[in-house]
């Protein structure tokens, strides 16, 4: 679809002619294979009120802010919080909930200036809207797949500083959240419970990342 305006915040317009309730949301960079994508799928359809994906984040207060924790974080301390809409599932609403004149201008503002952001707000989106009927069903879920980023080393996310201005985004966003009343909306769910793909015993070392390079940002090891 051609777009009046270059803006983060179009990913997430609502699809005129819809017919189904889920949507793939993918980057243009990022390919799924075939098995991954159908068992995101086969995931979603049995918790379609939650994010469900391929890039498992976490959240963390400290102090006056909200650090943000890559796959490598998430993964040593067994927490989960968002899941990036970079490959992911979702509920066809939550573009409306996004789009519409109740989710804060001030809040797409801040992705067309920051030109970033706009999955943890849709993250954010998902969690207040499912917030009073909290269960597994709207828990977000880590599907382990097989995923190409094509755009790794050349993206918004490969930029320096990236860890920070995550980290940043999610601090203003949820000040935004609070002005507004309606509290910090994330909240942290046990990562090795909400991975699809289950592993026996059940450690959180068996959990693996759907992309090699998962592994390596480094600088978020010591934050």
């Amino acid at each position: 679809m051609k777009m009046e305006k270059d803006s983060l915040n179009s990913r997430f317009l609502p699809i005129s002619g819809l017919q189904t309730d889920g949507v793939f949301m993918v980057d243009d960079d990022v390919r799924v294979d075939c098995l991954s994508l159908k068992r995101g799928f086969e995931a979603w359809k049995q918790h379609s009120d939650a994010l469900v994906g391929y890039y498992p984040r976490w959240h963390e207060q400290n102090g006056k802010e909200i650090i943000y924790h890559t796959y490598l974080k998430s993964m040593l301390k067994n927490k989960l919080s968002i899941i990036l809409t970079k490959a992911s599932f979702l509920h066809s609403k939550y573009l409306e909930l996004y789009s519409n004149e109740n989710h804060p201008q001030e809040i797409k503002d801040y992705v067309d200036a920051n030109r970033n952001c706009e999955d943890i707000a849709m993250a954010m989106i998902v969690a207040n809207s499912t917030k009073h009927a909290r269960g597994t069903s709207s828990y977000p879920v880590y599907v382990e797949g097989n995923v190409w980023d094509k755009g790794l080393f050349g993206g918004i996310s490969t930029g320096s500083g990236h860890f920070q201005s995550r980290t940043t985004c999610l601090t203003e966003i949820s000040k935004i959240y609070e002005q507004k009343g309606w509290g910090d909306p994330l909240f942290d769910v046990t990562l090795t419970d909400q991975t699809w793909r289950q592993h026996f015993p059940g450690y959180w070392w068996q959990v693996r990342p759907s992309n090699l390079f998962e592994w390596f940002p480094s600088a978020d090891f010591f934050m």
